[in-house]
C-alpha cells in the first residue's frame, strides 16, 4: 500500500524489463485480466521527433469542441503527471496512487501466475488506460514510448495512425538503418487502417512499398505544407491555407500540419477556426520554448541527430545576427561529438556540464569535440548561473541536448529565475 508519491516513483522506476520485448502478450493477457475496455477511438503517433508536439496540438484543438480527450506520451519533462492527461488537466498525484495501489497488487499476483513482471512503460500505460476508461474519454491520443511494432501501445486496436519522421536514434533497439527503424514504426500501420506521415521523402518507396503490401493507405503530406516562416512561434500553409502554431522551429509546420490532416481524418467536418485556436494555443514545454525573452533563454529537448539538426536550423531563422550561446548536456549513448558539430553552426561559446543521470556524461568529454571556445562545469545549477550572469540583453542563451537535461535545467530555472 502506498501513502506517498515517492513510494509510488520508486516502486514504478524500479520495475525494470528483464529481457527484450518479443511480443506483445504481457500486456494483451494484463489489459484483459483487469478488463480494460478502450471503447472510444485512438489516433497512435509513432516517429524519432515531434510525436509529443503533434499530439498536443490534436488534442488543443479537438478538446475545444466539447471533447474529452485523453493523452499518453513519454517521456514528460515537467514531471511524471504529464505523462497520463484528460484535456488540459494533468492525471493528480492522488489519482496516480490510486491506480498504482491497484497495480501494485496486480503485478505481484501477475508475477506469483506467470512468473513474469509488468515493467515501468506496461505500468504506466495501463495506469493511463484505466484513468481512461473511469474517465469516459470521447478519444485518446497515444505516444508510442520506442519503435512502434513492439512498443507495448501497439497492443491497441487504433482507427488511424501517424509516424512523424524516422531518424538515427535507439540504434541499439531498432537497427542501424533507416529502413530498418522505420520498419519498426511502420509496425503501428496495420491492415486496413490510414497513416499520415510527414517522413523524408527519400523513404516514400520503403513506405509505399510497406503500404502495398499491408493494405495500408499511406497519406505523405510534406509536399503540402509551404511557406514556412518561423519566429517565437511558426506560419505555414497547409494545401494553400493559412496557419499558426504556437510552437517555434521549421519542423513545428510539419507537426501542425499532420495534427490538421488527423482532426480532418477524424471529423471531416471539424471547424477551421477551432483548429487555428487549437494549433495558436498549444502548450508544449522544452520544445524551443522561451523561458525568458530579454535576454532570450530558450529550452529544447533535443537529444538526436534529426532534432539537434532542425534545432539548429531554426535557431539560424531566430538569431538574426545576435551571438548564440549553448548549454549542453548529453546522455553517454547518444551521438554528442556529432551534435556538438552541427550545433557548433550557431553557436559562439558552449558551457559544457553534467545531468544528473546513471549514463551521465562528463563535461570535460564534450569540450574533445570542439573548437569553439567553452568552458566546463560539472554542476549544472552553477553552470546555468555562470551562463545567465555572462549573458547580454542581445544574446541568445539555448539549453538543450537531452529531455532528461531540461527537465532538470527547466526546474531550476523556473525556480530560481521566474519568481
Amino acid at each position: 500500500m502506498f501513502n506517498t508519491i515517492d513510494e509510488v516513483y520508486n516502486y514504478l522506476f524500479n520495475q525494470k524489463k528483464t529481457a527484450p520485448r518479443e511480443n506483445l502478450d504481457r500486456i494483451t493477457r494484463a489489459a484483459e485480466m483487469l478488463n480494460i475496455k478502450t471503447d472510444y477511438p485512438i489516433i497512435h503517433v509513432a516517429g524519432t521527433n515531434g510525436k509529443g508536439s503533434v499530439c498536443a496540438y490534436i488534442k488543443s484543438a479537438m478538446m475545444h469542441k466539447n471533447l474529452h480527450i485523453g493523452m499518453f506520451v513519454s517521456p514528460f519533462v515537467i514531471s511524471f503527471n504529464e505523462r497520463i492527461q484528460i484535456n488540459d488537466r494533468y492525471i493528480s498525484n492522488s489519482e496516480i496512487m490510486h491506480y498504482a495501489n491497484i497495480l501494485y497488487d496486480f503485478n505481484n499476483k501477475y508475477e506469483e501466475e506467470y512468473n513474469d513482471h509488468l515493467p515501468f512503460f506496461e505500468l504506466t500505460l495501463l495506469m493511463a488506460l484505466m484513468y481512461f476508461q473511469d474517465r469516459n474519454i470521447d478519444m485518446a491520443i497515444i505516444e508510442c514510448g520506442l519503435g512502434g511494432k513492439l512498443d507495448s501501445t501497439n497492443f491497441l486496436d487504433c482507427d488511424l495512425a501517424i509516424i512523424t519522421n524516422i531518424g538515427f536514434d535507439h540504434m541499439a533497439q531498432l537497427g542501424n538503418t533507416l529502413e530498418s527503424i522505420a520498419d519498426h514504426k511502420l509496425g503501428i500501420a496495420k491492415e486496413g487502417m490510414t497513416c499520415l506521415t510527414a517522413v523524408d521523402p527519400k523513404l516514400h518507396d520503403y513506405f509505399k512499398a510497406y503500404a502495398e503490401k499491408n493494405q495500408v493507405n499511406m497519406v505523405f503530406i510534406n509536399d503540402d505544407v509551404t511557406d514556412i516562416k518561423t519566429g517565437l512561434t511558426t506560419s505555414f500553409k497547409y494545401k494553400g491555407e493559412d496557419y499558426k502554431a504556437a510552437l517555434s522551429g521549421t519542423y513545428q509546420a510539419y507537426n501542425a500540419a499532420l495534427a490538421i490532416e488527423a482532426i480532418h481524418y477524424m471529423d471531416k467536418t471539424f471547424p477551421k477556426t477551432l483548429i487555428e485556436f487549437g494549433l495558436e494555443n498549444v502548450f508544449w514545454p522544452g520544445r524551443l520554448e522561451a523561458v525568458s525573452n530579454e535576454p532570450l533563454i530558450l529550452i529544447d529537448g533535443a537529444h538526436n541527430m534529426p532534432a539537434i539538426k532542425a534545432l539548429s536550423d531554426s535557431v539560424k531563422l531566430l538569431k538574426n545576427g545576435r551571438p548564440v550561446k549553448v548549454i549542453f548536456s548529453a546522455l553517454q549513448d547518444k551521438a554528442y561529438p556529432e551534435m556538438i558539430k552541427i550545433l557548433e553552426d550557431i553557436t559562439d561559446k558552449f558551457y559544457f556540464t553534467k545531468i544528473v543521470d546513471l549514463r551521465q556524461t562528463e563535461p570535460i568529454d564534450f569540450s574533445l569535440y570542439t573548437n569553439k571556445e567553452n568552458e566546463s562545469i560539472n554542476n549544472f545549477k552553477d553552470c546555468m548561473d555562470k551562463a545567465i550572469n555572462d549573458l547580454n540583453k542581445d544574446e541568445i542563451l539555448l539549453i538543450t541536448g537531452s529531455l532528461h537535461f531540461i527537465s532538470q535545467a527547466r526546474e531550476y530555472y523556473l525556480t530560481k529565475y521566474k519568481k
